[in-house]
């Protein structure tokens, strides 16, 4: 990828981790009611189209939703900053659970309460969405390598 399509893709993907954090910290802000009735209506949706679930399943996939989005965000942000290792995995992780301890203090302010166990969901979805990121760039960066090292061997000396 060239400098200027790495700068692009960069520009984009800090605009979709802040719409990300928009939607989530947006929701933080709801009161109780308010926030209750979205998920009721999320949850009824969902019924309606023949998914048994409780509304604490999807208030709990919820978070763990839009922190494995979160995680994938962050960690590509990193990975075009300094490429794959296990120090921008820690830091994207680092990032994210940041990023739900804002989440749930900032409930704390709207009457609804700040939760450990929310905290922890939502590091839960970022470091699995971070983990299987990077499984999958290691293992696409591993193919490109076979493959260049396959054109090098195939190439004639002096072409």
């Amino acid at each position: 990828m060239t400098a200027q399509g790495k700068n692009r893709l960069r520009r984009v993907l800090r605009l979709a981790l802040l719409v990300t954090l928009c939607f989530i910290w947006g929701n933080s802000l709801l009161g109780r009611e308010d926030s209750a009735s979205l998920s009721l209506g999320f949850t009824a949706w969902l019924r309606s189209i023949g998914l048994p679930v409780s509304e604490h399943f999807v208030r709990k996939s919820a978070h763990f939703c839009e922190f494995g989005l979160l995680g994938v965000e962050t960690a590509l942000l990193f990975w075009l900053r300094g490429g794959l290792g296990f120090q921008n995995g820690v830091n994207s992780a680092f990032a994210c659970l940041l990023a739900g301890v804002t989440d749930e203090t900032i409930q704390s302010f709207t009457g609804r309460g700040s939760q450990v166990r929310d905290v922890v969901l939502d590091f839960s979805g970022a470091l699995l969405a971070i983990l299987i990121s990077s499984a999958l760039a290691w293992r696409a960066e591993k193919r490109q390598h076979i493959q260049q090292h396959a054109n090098r061997k195939t190439t004639p000396p002096g072409d």
